[in-house]
């Protein structure tokens, strides 16, 4: 092969060589490369705001970012826990009160019956006893205190597990309803139970 052959051979192959490289891909370093400002949203789980609405008050709907309806349950809660607290210390104090009554009323009943032997054998009957104790100044008034004091702590515990229970049914509900055009309303009644009902918007808003 002659030398102009050769020539012509190697700047054919310049030629081919040259379109094929810069059809090459560009090299992206790793540290230049774009991040997605965007995270998959993944919806409210309504077990998850069943389960901290019962946990703390108003955890529940702020999970599912309902945050009027969260502060609502959240005083009711609050309030019914602070009474409940309050009704307890309560009725410990009168309970310690009846205690020292109570002893009291015995220390003098037993030193009356020493003293008459007529009167110990009529004590002796319990029902006989049991009312000559109540006979003992303010006894018989903070018997009846402790009494209501214990209807007092059944109702705010009453009150407190259905207000918890229904903040977590209302959670639970809004959370399966966030993407729901139509409002949903659940308030406790004000004779008991729950109040439900449905706003659903209607014509376009300009």
């Amino acid at each position: 092969m002659n030398r102009p052959a050769c020539t012509l051979i190697v700047a054919l192959g310049i030629g081919w060589a040259l379109p094929l490289r810069a059809q090459d891909p560009p090299v992206v370093r790793p540290d230049t490369m774009p991040i997605a400002d965007t995270i998959p949203f993944e919806p409210p789980s309504p077990r998850g705001a069943f389960l901290r609405a019962l946990a703390v008050p108003g955890w529940g709907h702020l999970h599912i970012e309902s945050y009027t309806r969260g502060a609502v349950y959240f005083s009711l809660q609050s309030a019914s826990w602070f009474m409940l607290v309050k009704t307890l210390r309560r009725l410990d104090e009168v309970k310690d009160r009846n205690g020292q009554l109570t002893a009291l009323a015995r220390d003098s009943l037993a030193a009356a019956m020493a003293a008459d032997t007529m009167l110990a054998r009529v004590l002796q009957d319990p029902a006989a006893y049991e009312a000559a104790l109540l006979t003992y100044p303010g006894l018989r008034d903070t018997r009846s205190l402790v009494n209501a004091r214990r209807q007092q702590r059944q109702d705010w515990i009453t009150y407190t597990l259905f207000f918890t229970f229904a903040a977590a049914v209302d959670a639970y509900v809004s959370a399966h309803l966030k993407d729901f055009p139509a409002e949903v309303i659940a308030e406790p009644g004000s004779s008991g139970g729950l109040t439900l009902g449905v706003q659903v918007p209607v014509g376009t808003k300009h």
